[in-house]
């Protein structure tokens, strides 16, 4: 008996159709678009006992930092990295910003605190319930590969607009950068 071997366009047609499953497949995977990542990041925010106080690993005079617990800031860290809102690049920038501090208080014997909250960049923050009505009424996305911006305009209590900072890390969204305006 003769052995047929499957026709040549068979074997391309199949070679494709599987490079588009893959594809589609590892762009399904993101399983939360930019917007709903924000909506996660609110909602964490919203928990005021879940955040971590990096107040806590300072010593301060007024709102200068005279000492660093070093190891207050290693926890507090890794409990934002925990969370899993939070780019590999906010992480670093974080990191980076205790060691600058670090540096200061070794040259000054003092470093600027940040007398804000991290997270709205103000310091009063609006709430949960605020955030979420404007992220769902007044807020815009764009994707541009494996990066993303987000802007809220929030209109209560006050009138401020927020840039969020997107990268797609192993399929999901995390926040790089936070800003207002």
């Amino acid at each position: 008996m003769k052995k047929i071997n499957p026709p040549y366009s068979w074997l391309t047609i199949s070679l494709w159709g599987i490079c588009f499953i893959c594809h589609f497949k590892t762009f399904a995977q993101a399983k939360e678009t930019p917007k709903q990542r924000i909506a996660a990041f609110y909602k964490w925010y919203g928990k005021t006992d879940a955040i971590p106080f990096e107040g806590d690993c300072y010593e301060a005079d007024g709102i200068d930092i005279t000492k660093i617990d070093t190891k207050c800031v290693q926890k507090y860290i890794k409990s934002i990295e925990t969370t899993g809102l939070f780019s590999s690049l906010y992480i670093k920038g974080l990191q980076q910003e205790f060691v600058s501090k670090q540096s200061e208080i070794k040259k000054k014997g003092f470093a600027d605190g940040i007398d804000y909250d991290r997270y709205t960049l103000s310091q009063d923050p609006p709430t949960e319930k605020d955030l979420l009505l404007a992220l769902n009424k007044t807020s815009t996305s764009a994707i541009n590969g494996n990066k993303a911006k987000v802007v809220v305009n929030l209109k209560k209590p006050y009138k401020v607009t927020y840039i969020y900072s997107l990268d797609l890390e192993n399929n999901v969204w995390k926040l790089s950068k936070i800003e207002l305006k």
